[in-house]
């Protein structure tokens, strides 16, 4: 039978865990009490997120007008998606506004290229285009914000991913 000499006890023993385990739950909380907040995305950011979701709103409105039904129907759904971000962000702006942190003015004057009469209708390709260059910029955005707006902003972009890759996905094969 080994016996243990005096002074040369175990390494680690059950009173040094629990020390050890105090210790790192302190710095678990307090770690990230000691840091600051991301700062919130400015409005100039979010009003360049509702241009974008406006005009991709107006082209596939008027891209819709020169496609057949089934791909008319696909673009008039994703004109509606676009226009639902548009509403969320102006919404998302004005609670900023409201807001004492922010110093810009709202701005929600929308522009209708839809409605002129003189514009011929936009290729699908255009509005893919379009689409993708604001599911990136959206993209971009939420992974710099945090909380309600990371999640509309990521939500904007998945919906943008959605309609380029999916729902218009077979208007490249159609007339």
């Amino acid at each position: 039978m080994l016996r243990s000499e005096r002074g040369f006890g175990p390494f680690v023993n059950r009173r040094r865990l629990l020390r050890g385990g105090t210790v790192l739950a302190v710095l678990a909380i307090a770690t990230p009490a000691c840091s600051s907040p991301p700062a919130p995305p400015a409005v100039d950011e979010l009003e360049a997120q509702l241009t974008l979701a406006r005009q991709d709103s107006e082209l596939a409105t008027v891209a819709a007008g020169g496609t057949s039904q089934a791909v008319g129907a696909a673009l008039t759904q994703v004109a509606a998606e676009r226009r639902q971000h548009a509403q969320a962000l102006s919404t998302e702006i004005a609670r900023l506004a409201v807001s004492p942190t922010s110093s810009s003015a709202v701005t929600t004057t929308a522009t209708s290229a839809a409605s002129s009469p003189t514009a011929p209708p936009a290729p699908l390709a255009d509005v893919v285009k379009s689409l993708r260059a604001s599911a990136d910029s959206a993209a971009k955005l939420a992974s710099t914000s945090s909380g309600y707006r990371a999640g509309l902003l990521g939500s904007i972009a998945a919906s943008c991913t959605a309609s380029y890759s999916v729902a218009l996905a077979f208007g490249a094969a159609a007339p």
